[in-house]
């Protein structure tokens, strides 16, 4: 039997121990005593800077060609590894700690004769048969054999694997649910055969085979899941099946893919790039020193020049390799990671993306995007849950040609607003009843949580007769036809809570109770509803269960009148497929439909089916058979319940309120006006996805909307054609007034063909924005990656959704963001940051993303730029000792340059600029447009920089070489120390002129750092002549004969005005002639140019206005 390769003996040690299972020890740490070193290394040295600089380290100290000190590309190269190897101790450090406390946890288990032995969880074994007592978690993936619950039932709370809050209900085997005790459960023989390990939460294929017995299937329903606790239940038996790494937690906590930052990405392009240009300044200086030894082979002072062959020519070659290593600067990347981890910490704990309402503050679950969030494109949105709070409130019905309940929505008033019809056809009841309408008259169990007010449901129920018939039909489909577990005191209804999977059950079972229909009482094979004081059985016989693909769930049940009924609920398109024909319910519930979604409202319609004993039995043989398959369990299910869920009869359909979260409409408008196009993947009907669309102002109403939603594939066709043909001025480009909605239906045939794909792509880059209705979540994921593949070049993506159908869309894009709500956190743990509520996202990417893109692109930018400046005037001292490869520093100053007088200024750089305070960049959108044209970062910038480098070095090598000259001093060892002493002040000067936001803590840094020279040059030049480590004895006595020199003072000072005097010319130039948007807002921030920028005081000045300003900006005044 494939796929069957599992088997969980009862009480049978030696038959388990054949079996292929994993101890139920569990490791998460990365690292154990003995891996850590190979392990961590091998993560080091896959970057390919790290291999350089250990080809560098190896050819410095194991020959002798090079013109520094062995460790001086070495030392630094060991401090960066050990560094990296401390930070990633203390990580794996804390989840040492927690598997050790985990995996040393007790439990009791049943020996032979019923006796109980207390063992760790990591002793645990298959087969073993565990003793869960109350508020416990499981200790492995166990099938409930037996519980202290009614009829063999247990409650258990899931929330530390899905996130979701509410508890759920697992049933015993029939067969052991009386084994409760443990003599009586040593007693079980027979074994459990069930699927292979996997990561799937929510199924379990398996059967019980019984000695001389039926096989008994086993499911989802039955299994316990280690990391869920036991509540409300005293305890339970349960036989282990998975341990340790084979436990579906486990399964699931494997790493989805890596992502990599686009700037990293373009590091490691740029490392080749840097590395040729260092190979050719390499070669370029030796064919410097062949020429030299060419011409001065006569030399009477130079005999090694005469007899100098290719061979050294190429050992010089290694020389000069090894002088100028550090085009590729050595610290980039730990500065890189650490400025990215301060970066995650200011978004955790930004008290403006706190949500107090349910103590959630933002998480960032991976900071290598962090720059991410500041060049985004596309935003990908699920509705419900995300834009919406996912609260469900009930408020209309349609039963019988008649809608109940009045009011509308804020999304209907701004629907009626625009012109549409949002008033179903009433009866002539209709108006009078609404004049007296009243809450406590319209429910029967008054909840102030409920607004329903409409008193005619009541009445007419009473009143009996068709109507009334109707009536009690959709309240038993209500109250029957779920999932839901209710807690509290069961007799009472305004003490009872109701523990739903979705909002939308908890909201339905609600309404129904509120009306009288109270479902007070479940066990596994009986449901119990309270009718107006009147207790009602229902025997449940089989359970067809929603998931996204069906879109619908029904019960099979046999009702107090003994009669066997489909009760079933779900999607309006996709239950209207399979509902009996020539029905005169259909036309006006469609309708009622219709008007429902012009509101916004979420719709289900409920129908049912009497079925006859025989056919029943018959269907039964199927569905039992299919239950016990251990292949394509789910799809034989499926294809059963397709079998019994058609010719229904229409019993009503319902309409729930999930209002937008707060500060929705003003993040939409916001980011739209950042250049960023959303779209929202939504499963919701036509009418409601596009009511949503406007109420939240995705959608305008000076916006033209397009619509592919065609009943055939040819009629399809016709529409993407059509919009191409009337609007084929605009292709290519996009425009503000166009946008599109396309359904599920449509998508399916459109992703067939490339062809057709590559056209509706086309169409929604023309369109600001795009509502995909109706879609699947596999279909949300293939728009990322149409978008993605399809879109040259190709646009950085951001999904955000808060369910488990929002995980593809989220895994797929560049960045995904999961919503901490009520749906659980699937999403959450699949994405790379999560924030509690929508809104937040203005401030994750407008603020944070912004800066933190200028910030990285700026540590890259400058870690190139000083390594540039140091190593050129390396190369440039080469031009007066005969190309020799001797370095003009001494090795302890050099070794230093990027560990200590650099090192700091541009980490804190990476986390503490700004270039305008938060407000001002919420206020200014379009300030983000920059991020996503890459301007920040790319070939042109990096060449500016590298110039800029040249430009330095060229100014801080002559000037002090022509001062020396000039006076005649003569000692390198002063002269190297004042070349670097300028070239320390005037890299870190040029940071400082690059900061907007400067601080004490900016100022102290720097200030620091240059400090730090001072006190290597004092300590190294006083170090004993005994002392060879980073060739100190060669610069002893260096530091005082510096410090008392004047000219130290006086070359340094010419040279930094020189130098830098340059990057403040052409600052101001740039500010003052050619402004940036960034520049003009700068100046208005800090109250200046108000006038010069031809406005006055713009605190009203609208969007559009300000939009005008920008566009300007950049052109010469």
């Amino acid at each position: 039997m494939e796929n069957a390769h599992c088997k969980s003996y009862s009480n049978a040690p030696s038959d388990n121990t054949t079996q292929k299972s994993t101890s139920n020890k569990v490791v998460t740490s990365k690292y154990t005593f003995y891996s850590f070193l190979p392990r961590n290394l091998y993560e080091q040295f896959s970057r390919l800077a790290n291999v350089y600089f250990l080809l560098i380290s190896c050819l410095q100290l194991f020959t002798s060609l090079s013109p520094t000190s062995k460790w001086s590309t070495g030392g630094p190269f060991i401090l960066i590894l050990v560094l990296n190897m401390i930070r990633e101790i203390w990580e794996d450090s804390k989840r040492h700690k927690a598997d050790e406390e985990v995996n040393n946890r007790l439990v009791e288990v049943i020996r032979e004769n019923g006796s109980t032995e207390s063992i760790p969880w990591k002793s645990v074994t298959l087969g073993d048969i565990v003793w869960v007592k109350c508020n416990h978690e499981f200790p492995a993936d166990v099938v409930l054999l037996s519980s202290t619950g009614d009829q063999g039932m247990c409650y258990i709370d899931t929330c530390n694997l899905d996130g979701e809050t509410n508890l759920k209900i697992r049933n015993s085997l029939a067969f052991t649910a009386s084994l409760n005790d443990p003599l009586k459960i040593s007693q079980l023989k027979g074994y459990f055969e069930y699927e292979a390990p996997n990561n799937r939460l929510y199924t379990f294929n398996g059967r019980y085979v019984r000695p001389a017995a039926e096989d008994v299937p086993v499911d989802n329903e039955n299994i316990l899941l280690r990391g869920a606790t036991l509540r409300n239940t005293q305890s339970i038996f349960g036989q282990v099946v998975y341990t340790g790494a084979q436990s579906k937690i486990m399964m699931n906590s494997q790493k989805g893919r890596v992502k990599i930052s686009n700037i990293e990405h373009t590091v490691n392009r740029l490392l080749l790039g840097i590395l040729l240009f260092e190979l050719i300044v390499v070669s370029a200086a030796t064919i410097g020193m062949a020429s030299w030894v060419s011409s001065n082979r006569e030399a009477w002072y130079l005999p090694y020049v005469k007899t100098q062959t290719t061979a050294n020519n190429f050992e010089g070659w290694i020389t000069f390799l090894l002088l100028m290593n550090n085009y590729v600067p050595i610290s980039l990347y730990i500065s890189m990671e650490l400025a990215k981890t301060v970066q995650g910490q200011q978004m955790n704990w930004d008290i403006e993306m706190y949500h107090e309402e349910t103590d959630t503050p933002a998480l960032t679950r991976t900071t290598n995007l962090n720059e991410e969030l500041g060049q985004i494109q596309y935003i990908f949105s699920d509705k419900t849950g995300t834009l919406t709070q996912n609260v469900m409130e009930f408020r209309k019905c349609f039963i019988n040609t008649t809608s109940y309940g009045f009011g509308t929505t804020e999304i209907g008033i701004a629907a009626a607003a625009r012109g549409t019809n949002i008033q179903v056809d009433q009866d002539p009841t209709a108006t009078e009843a609404e004049r007296d309408k009243d809450p406590n008259k319209a429910q029967f169990h008054r909840d102030p949580k409920i607004a329903f007010d409409d008193i005619r449901l009541l009445q007419r129920h009473r009143e009996g007769g068709s109507e009334g018939e109707f009536i009690n039909d959709f309240m038993r489909v209500l109250s029957v036809c779920h999932t839901v577990v209710p807690e509290g005191d069961l007799t009472d209804p305004s003490k009872i809570l109701y523990q739903a999977e979705s909002p939308d059950e908890g909201a339905l079972s609600g309404f129904a109770k509120a009306l009288g229909w109270f479902f007070c009482g479940r066990t596994s094979t009986h449901t119990t509803v309270d009718v107006h004081g009147k207790k009602e059985q229902f025997e449940i016989l089989n359970v067809n269960k929603f998931n996204s693909a069906r879109k619908r769930m029904s019960v099979v049940c046999r009702t107090p009148e003994g009669k066997i009924m489909l009760y079933c609920k779900g999607a309006d398109n996709v239950m209207l497929e399979r509902i009996a024909p020539n029905q005169s319910q259909r036309a006006p519930m469609e309708s009622a439909l219709t008007h429902y979604a012009n509101e916004g409202l979420r719709t289900l319609v409920l129908g049912k089916k009497e079925i006859p004993e025989s056919a029943w039995v018959e269907w039964n043989k199927v569905h039992h058979a299919a239950s016990t398959a251990l292949v394509d369990r789910d799809g034989a299910l499926e294809r059963a319940a397709e079998d019994i869920e058609k010719e229904m009869i229409i019993v009503g359909a319902t309409a729930i309120e999930d209002k937008l979260q707060v500060g929705v409409p003003d993040a939409i408008a916001t980011l739209a006006q950042g250049g960023i196009k959303i779209w929202v993947l939504t499963g919701d009907k036509q009418e409601t996805a596009e009511n949503i669309g406007f109420a939240c102002r995705l959608l305008r109403d000076d916006m033209e909307i397009n619509y592919i939603n065609g009943s055939s594939d040819d009629e399809i066709k016709r529409q993407l054609d059509h919009i191409l043909q009337r609007n084929d001025s605009y292709v290519g480009k996009e425009t503000e007034h166009l946008a599109l909605i396309v359904d599920g239906k449509s998508l399916l045939v459109l992703m067939e063909e490339s062809e057709l794909s590559q056209k509706l792509l086309t169409v929604a880059k023309m369109c600001k924005a795009v509502i995909a209705c109706r879609v699947s979540p596999n279909q949300k994921r293939e728009i990322v990656t149409l978008v993605r593949r399809g879109v040259q070049p190709e646009p950085m993506t951001l999904s955000i959704g808060d369910g488990a159908n929002d995980v593809p869309m989220i895994m797929e894009a560049h960045v995904g963001v999961g919503i901490s709500g009520n749906e659980g956190l699937q999403a959450v743990r699949s994405a790379d940051y999560a924030i509690a509520q929508f809104r937040y996202l203005k401030r994750l990417m407008l603020i944070h993303g912004r800066n933190n893109y200028r910030r990285v692109a700026e540590v890259v930018l400058y870690s190139f730029y000083k390594n540039m400046t140091l190593v050129t005037s390396l190369f440039l001292y080469n031009i007066y000792n005969g190309w020799s490869g001797t370095a003009i520093y001494a090795s302890i100053i050099l070794i230093c340059f990027n560990v200590a007088y650099t090192f700091l200024p541009i980490i804190f750089y990476g986390f503490l600029e700004r270039d305008v305070n938060d407000t001002t960049a919420l206020k200014n959108p379009q300030l983000y447009i920059p991020g996503q044209r890459r301007e920040g970062f790319n070939a042109t910038v990096m060449l500016t920089w590298m110039l800029n480098a040249i430009v330095h070095c060229i100014f801080v090598f002559f000037l002090p070489t022509a001062a020396f000259a000039a006076t005649g001093m003569v000692d390198l060892g002063v002269y190297g120390t004042t070349v670097m002493h300028s070239l320390v002040i005037a890299v870190n000067f040029r940071l400082f002129l690059e900061e907007n936001y400067i601080s004490w803590i900016s100022h102290l840094v720097i200030f620091v750092s240059v400090a730090l020279f001072y006190f290597v040059v004092g300590v190294a030049s006083n170090m004993p002549l005994s002392l060879t480590l980073f060739d100190v004895n060669l610069f002893y006595g260096v530091g005082k004969m510096t410090f008392e020199e004047v000219l130290f003072y006086m070359a340094t000072l010419l040279t930094i005005v020189v130098a830098n005097s340059i990057d403040v010319a052409s600052l101001y130039i740039a500010r003052n002639f050619f402004p940036t948007p960034t520049h003009i807002i700068q100046e208005r921030e800090r109250g200046y140019g108000r006038n010069f920028y031809n406005t006055g005081d713009d605190s009203g000045m609208e969007n559009e206005e300000r939009s005008v300003i920008l566009a300007n900006a950049g052109s010469p005044r």
